[in-house]
């Protein structure tokens, strides 16, 4: 048996043989044609937190069947793994597709081995034993399957001898004509796949059945419960926000602490960027984000007013499932330079909806009802959402929405002094171990327990050191004549906004909006600017929608995106170890 060539170039292989079994009288009477692949691309270690390869082997085998169950004893035994033989028989005239498939998992599937497909089985068996294999896997495209050119096979050395004569073919020739019958490799996979109906076959007496609710067309609508779990299979997203006051200032050349800590094991499905006193040029830091995050995320949306900016990257196959708007409001009057106020990006995902907002508000430490003012002027004022449905659209922006992330500088000060706030700075270590050691007073919490301003909000823990104010360029607190108090000025606050409690199954009540922070913290390390970015991880769940429900059609920012492939891929060529020098493989 020849292998297939491993190299680290080379991710799907193809190993092409042919088996020949002896019968009594030493001569083959089958002749089997092995092949297998390696699932890539997209579908590669998906969902697998055990971070196992599957491997895919299709054997396909044009054979005589027999017309009497009991030939099908003698095929091979199948413990072997990527083999496949069928009996062949020259009493009948009725030929078949015999198929296998075969699923590895690095050794944890030998007791399934080894107990079901040593046992005798027919064809039908077979089939239904595959599809079994494949109920629990990941959804294959048989257009995913790349088929490349055999490589370390003599084929001229092998021969084929055909069972009802003692015609002697090459393997070339047998090849040949296999390709000649089914055009392709790639055609022959396909026809395989869906012989032992891999991929999605829809029947149509299923057609027939009709749904003439509004929106929906059976259980198969775009937006519907199976779409949502093919996608999304736990029906939940994880969402990253991150908020920075710029400064002004240029980012660091490095994004990867901000955007990928070592604490987040994955890539979030959406990423929320908003920043305030933004660097002037706004494609730059679109396209730094789109570079640092990779090819599998897109931007989706961006909007800005003045010095504030928004951006929203979202997984590229989740784009055909959701649809963008956006609002902003000034809280300070003219147009000539906006400085305070707010920007908006709403968008729903399947049958659930997402405000994000940025804001910067009012300064200084005194002017605490300036700043709740502007709040309340920023949640009448923008009008959101625009086209997407809502049953019972509220003055309140914050109440129309499954989902509300409210990031930004919204400058509330602690209530302290400053010697006060340096001397309980110096006697910790952050983050703090526990929430509890968080024993500062805060404006902004002070006032949402009074009820004055962001009403059924919530926030992380408070674990990390103040963000604000620093010296640019170094992680000291301001040190200039000013001598500025330390603060929690940037914050990330969310929100359930539109929660329905219904009757579970065991009969207790649950909420189908839900969200839980998983990682609340700062970037100390990034010293660009006078704030510390903060981000924070959550998680919510995702709700089945309508087909009626307006969609973006797929839409996004091309020109970001080739424009940050474009330095990735400069930059991979520049790596440490490489050589420019041009070689001949």
């Amino acid at each position: 048996m020849n292998k297939t060539d491993n190299s680290p170039k080379k991710k799907s292989s193809l190993l092409s043989i042919l088996h020949l079994r002896k019968k009594k009288s030493s001569m083959p009477n089958i002749d089997t044609m092995k092949t297998s692949y390696q699932l890539d691309g997209p579908y590669r270690n998906i969902s697998n937190p055990l971070n196992r390869s599957t491997n895919v082997s299709l054997c396909c085998a044009i054979t005589e069947t027999t017309k009497t169950q009991s030939d099908f004893q003698n095929v091979q035994n199948l413990n072997e793994p990527d083999v496949c033989s069928c009996a062949e028989s020259n009493t009948s005239h009725k030929r078949s597709l015999s198929l296998g498939l075969h699923s590895s998992t690095n050794g944890e599937d030998e007791e399934y081995k080894n107990s079901e497909l040593n046992e005798p089985f027919t064809p039908l068996d077979k089939c239904d034993k595959l599809r079994k294999i494949f109920s629990n896997a990941q959804h294959v495209s048989a257009d995913s399957i790349i088929v490349p050119k055999t490589t370390g096979i003599n084929t001229s050395d092998l021969k084929v001898i055909r069972p009802s004569s003692t015609t002697t073919l090459t393997a070339s020739e047998y090849l040949k004509k296999s390709e000649a019958k089914n055009n392709s490799m790639d055609s022959l996979a396909r026809q395989a796949l869906f012989a032992v109906q891999v991929l999605h076959l829809i029947p149509t007496s299923d057609v027939k059945e009709r749904n003439y609710l509004h929106g929906r067309i059976a259980g198969n609508s775009l937006l519907g419960a199976m779409e949502l779990e093919r996608v999304l299979h736990n029906r939940e997203v994880r969402i990253y926000v991150g908020t920075w006051n710029m400064n002004g200032q240029a980012p660091p050349p490095e994004l990867n602490e901000l955007l990928l800590p070592d604490t987040v094991p994955h890539l979030p499905d959406i990423l929320a960027i908003g920043t305030q006193e933004s660097y002037p040029d706004k494609f730059e830091w679109e396209v730094n984000i789109q570079e640092t995050i990779g090819p599998s995320h897109i931007l989706f949306h961006s909007a800005s007013l003045g010095t504030l900016h928004l951006a929203i990257y979202i997984r590229r196959d989740l784009i055909w499932f959701c649809s963008a708007e956006e609002s902003s409001f000034s809280t300070r009057p003219g147009t000539a330079f906006r400085t305070k106020g707010a920007v908006a990006i709403s968008f729903s995902l399947f049958g659930s909806s997402i405000l994000f907002i940025t804001s910067h508000l009012t300064a200084h430490v005194e002017k605490v009802k300036e700043r709740l003012q502007d709040v309340r002027r920023i949640v009448k004022s923008l009008d959101l959402p625009k086209i997407l449905p809502v049953k019972h659209k509220t003055k309140d922006v914050t109440n129309n929405f499954d989902y509300v992330f409210w990031c930004g500088d919204l400058n509330f000060r602690l209530a302290h002094s400053r010697p006060e706030v340096m001397k309980w700075v110096s006697q910790h270590q952050f983050p703090l171990v526990s929430p509890a050691h968080q024993t500062l007073s805060d404006q902004l919490n002070d006032c949402i327990l009074s009820g004055l301003v962001f009403r059924g909000f919530q926030e992380g823990p408070l674990t990390f050191a103040p963000s604000y104010k620093y010296d640019p360029g170094t992680e000291l607190f301001d040190t200039s004549a000013k001598q500025r108090t330390p603060s929690y000025t940037d914050r990330i606050l969310f929100k359930c906004g539109k929660q329905q409690v219904l009757p579970s199954p065991t009969g207790s009540s649950c909420t189908t909006s839900s969200i839980e922070c998983l990682t609340y913290c700062s970037v100390p390390s990034v010293c660009t600017s006078d704030h510390k970015p903060v981000w924070g991880l959550y998680k919510c769940s995702i709700r089945p929608g309508i087909d009626t429900m307006p969609l973006a059609a797929g839409q996004f920012n091309r020109d970001v995106y080739l424009e940050a492939i474009k330095r990735r891929a400069a930059s991979f060529d520049k790596r440490v170890g490489t050589s420019a020098v041009c070689n001949v493989q």
